[in-house]
């Protein structure tokens, strides 16, 4: 495509005549767009040559650093320098005689308006513009270009000065986008964001720094920081910004107070950073944290840590902090007062606690620490390095981080000697109190008996005739007092018993005939008794006691009549109920139950009803044993007896006996105790002459053949002296020199088929325990009748009732 009429043809280049046309104009045009980017404002002075005037355009042309362009009154390119090119990714041919629109399409809307414009006579200058180039397809670039308009030979044109701007665009840009980021993270920032320039006046303050200061952004411009910052403070910190200015030191922090308008005060860290460019300070960014509520809360951990310090230092207990591991973190002063210690020696030695310990309480409690060792709760003995014996009462808690882990263990330990020593003498008055009243009635009751058996022996004395009936009063006294006695024994949990596997239900059965007889027409009674009752291991006999006196006690409640209820039931007493009823093991029971619908029985009297000799019938009524007798037949077989009770609506007895193992054995009827004859040998030891004396003359008015000693020693001899054989062992338990228990060992091992039977009064001894009879031991209880000995020497001897080892 040729150049226009009257444009020269570049392609050949420009003639002499050609340059000297357009070489004013175009440098005219330069130099006006040069005119306001060089403060060289010499215009074209000093061009006084057509040939000096094109050698210049040629060079001003091709060296600008500026793309150059220039346009014909078509809009066609006449001439172009090669930056314009290069700016565009085009060689410098293409675009002559070409329009805008024919080399760069997508500038031509922009750029043509413009064009038209200055073709007009128009000055356009600095147009932005921005597009993609051939060079860097996909990449904006942008420009600022300026259309000066020109003239040749009366012909107008345009001439076109470009100047890229893409890496200032593009940082302006980038700049924004950093603007805008900062902008929103300092929005929402808890930390206030302060920015000063170079005299330290305000210029910026965000939403936190506001918030702090209680005033507007605005108020806080210029040195209105400083009003709001303490007065006491403020010296401080002014001094802190000098300095730092003075030093370069790059910066500050500070810790002051801000007095907001309303009044209150916050203290914030103030931490200050310069801006430096080329070795000079041109502003400072300060950052402002609130750390009010962290000072509140460390002053409130002060104030705790010093009221705890106060109460654990003059407190007569021990505070304790340990970790999960044992070792100890904090004792209190009190340890070294009550445990004689000093804290510093179980700082060194944790286990210094477990030692110092009472031997007889170590293991107990060092298996509850095992058990849990963050929840415990014990009591227990500690020996002082003096000797001195102290009871303590320990219970620790955990105490749980943020995550609900265990961080550490906290724990308090009390010296509970005093309450011990105060409960023990409270137990022993009240034990003397009752041994007193027991005494008391004990005394009472056999001095009646006494009377009446030494006022009968004095009439059979004085009387021969009537000596029968005498001795028959004397008998019955003597019955009484055995029954005295059991019931003593009973109530004390010391009389031998011989438990067996029991259904309840058939042995209340059993004696259902006698308690009607016993409690009368007038009140009705009733068995409730319940499907597949667990069997219990009880005595049957003792049972039967317990039921006769609790329906003899509920008929004398029932004066005028009433409803007696006997009722059976399977339960389980559960943590609650034991924790509601000391010394009751949770687990499985068997109940029985004995109601009544009499007067009741008082709230203040409820308290004493098991207590001996204690009653509220009238004088001669009753010996005040029967439900002593009752707590202590239950208590013996492992069993719990409460009253119930509401004056005007009867009382309720329940026994809750533990759930036994194994077939209930048959419940045979009592026998009444006929003599019994024999012809075996006896070696009956006793050391009490008149008991001697009487068991002696029982055995061999029935036909037996008997060996008497006083003792152990003296059998041994009696024995050794005998050649013939003997058949049994009749031997008290506790005597001088040599007990029964060790002379049966001895003359077992010499006469391994002679049978042994031990007599006693007393029952805490070595062949019993707890009062219960073992199997394969033979027992025969004091005092027994002539009747009773022989009948129970017989049975040993015929092997009733032996149990195989």
């Amino acid at each position: 495509m040729g150049a226009p009429a009257g444009w020269p043809a570049l392609a050949g280049g420009w003639s002499a005549v050609d340059r000297a046309r357009w070489t004013g104009p175009i440098l005219c045009a330069i130099s006006g767009v040069l005119d306001r980017r060089s403060e060289n404002k010499h215009g074209m002075q000093g061009v006084t040559t057509p040939s000096r005037q094109n050698s210049l355009l040629e060079a001003v042309f091709e060296a600008s650093p500026f793309g150059l362009a220039v346009y014909d009154a078509s809009m066609r390119f006449v001439r172009v320098n090669a930056v314009f090119a290069a700016i565009h990714g085009l060689p410098v041919d293409v675009y002559i005689g070409r329009t805008l629109r024919d080399v760069l399409p997508a500038l031509a809307p922009d750029v043509e308006p413009v064009v038209a414009r200055a073709l007009a006579g128009e000055v356009v200058r600095d147009v932005p513009l921005s597009g993609e180039t051939a060079a860097q397809p996909g990449v904006r670039r942008h420009w600022n270009a300026s259309y000066l308009p020109i003239t040749v030979d009366g012909e107008a044109g345009v001439a076109v000065f470009v100047e890229e701007r893409t890496a200032q665009v593009e940082a302006q840009r980038a700049l924004r986008e950093s603007e805008a980021r900062f902008r929103a993270i300092a929005a929402s920032s808890p930390i206030g964001i302060i920015l000063s320039d170079v005299d330290s006046r305000l210029v910026y303050a965000n939403a936190a720094t506001e918030r702090m200061a209680g005033v507007s952004s605005e108020a806080l411009q210029g040195f209105g920081w400083s009003n709001v910052v303490h007065p006491e403070d403020l010296p401080r910190l002014q001094q802190l910004i000098t300095e730092s200015i003075r030093t370069q030191a790059g910066g500050y922090s500070i810790s002051l107070r801000l007095q907001r308008p309303e009044g209150d005060v916050l203290w914030v860290d103030v931490l200050a950073r310069d801006f430096v460019q080329d070795g000079v300070r041109t502003g400072r960014l300060t950052l402002v944290i609130d750390h009010t509520e962290t000072r509140r809360m460390e002053a409130a951990l002060l104030e705790s840590e010093e009221r705890f310090r106060e109460l654990a230092e003059n407190v007569d207990a021990v505070f304790y902090l340990a970790r999960p591991d044992g070792s100890v973190e904090y004792v209190s002063p009190g340890f070294a007062s009550i445990w004689g210690l000093s804290p510093e020696a179980l700082y060194a030695n944790p286990r210094l606690w477990l030692e110092s310990m009472h031997a007889d309480d170590r293991e107990r409690v060092r298996q509850l620490v095992q058990r849990d060792r963050v929840r415990f709760r014990a009591e227990y003995r500690i020996v002082r390095p003096d000797g001195e014996v102290r009871w303590i009462s320990d219970r620790s808690f955990p105490v749980l981080d943020a995550a609900g882990e265990v961080r550490r263990v906290a724990g308090v330990a009390t010296d509970d000697t005093l309450r011990h020593s105060l409960e023990a003498q409270l137990l022993q008055a009240q034990r003397l109190e009752s041994i007193g009243r027991l005494a008391g009635g004990v005394a009472h009751d056999f001095n009646n008996l006494l009377t009446v058996i030494l006022s009968h022996a004095a009439f059979a004395r004085q009387d021969v005739s009537q000596a029968g009936e005498d001795l028959s009063a004397i008998e019955q006294a003597g019955v009484r007092a055995s029954e005295l006695t059991a019931q003593l024994l009973a109530f004390a949990r010391r009389q031998v018993i011989e438990p067996r596997i029991v259904d309840l239900n058939a042995l209340t059965g059993q004696v259902d005939r006698m308690l009607r007889r016993l409690i009368g027409a007038h009140v009705q009674l009733q068995t409730v008794c319940a499907d597949a009752l667990w069997p219990v291991r009880v005595d049957p006999a003792q049972m039967e006691q317990v039921l006769v006196n609790l329906a003899v006690n509920a008929r004398d409640a029932m004066p005028d009549g009433g409803t007696l209820i006997i009722e059976t039931a399977n339960v389980v007493l559960d943590e609650g109920y034991a924790a509601a009823h000391a010394g009751v093991t949770p687990g499985e029971y068997v109940m029985l139950a004995v109601s009544d619908s009499g007067k009741g029985i008082e709230a203040h009297v409820l308290p004493m009803v098991f207590e001996p000799f204690y009653t509220t019938k009238p004088s001669g009524s009753g010996t005040g044993l029967g439900l002593a007798t009752c707590y202590g037949i239950v208590k013996q077989a492992g069993g719990h007896i409460w009253a119930y009770s509401e004056p005007g609506n009867g009382a309720s007895f329940k026994i809750y006996l533990p759930r036994g193992t194994g077939t209930p054995s048959e419940l045979a009827p009592a026998e009444a105790a006929t003599p019994q004859r024999g012809y075996e040998t006896v070696l009956l030891v006793e050391d009490d002459e008149d008991v001697r004396a009487i068991a002696v003359r029982t055995l061999r008015e029935q036909g037996f053949t008997v060996l008497e000693a006083y003792d152990g020693e003296d059998a041994l001899q009696v024995a050794g002296a005998h050649a013939g054989e003997i058949h049994i062992l009749v031997t008290d338990v506790v005597m001088p020199r040599l007990g029964g228990k060790e002379l049966a060992a001895k003359l077992s091992a010499e006469r391994p088929s002679m049978k042994v039977l031990f007599a006693s009064g007393y029952t805490r001894n070595a062949i019993v325990h707890q009062g219960v009879l073992e199997d394969g031991i033979h027992f025969l209880q004091k005092p027994y009748v002539p009747a009773t000995l022989t009948r129970r020497v017989r049975d040993v001897l015929d092997g009733a009732g032996d149990t195989p080892p």
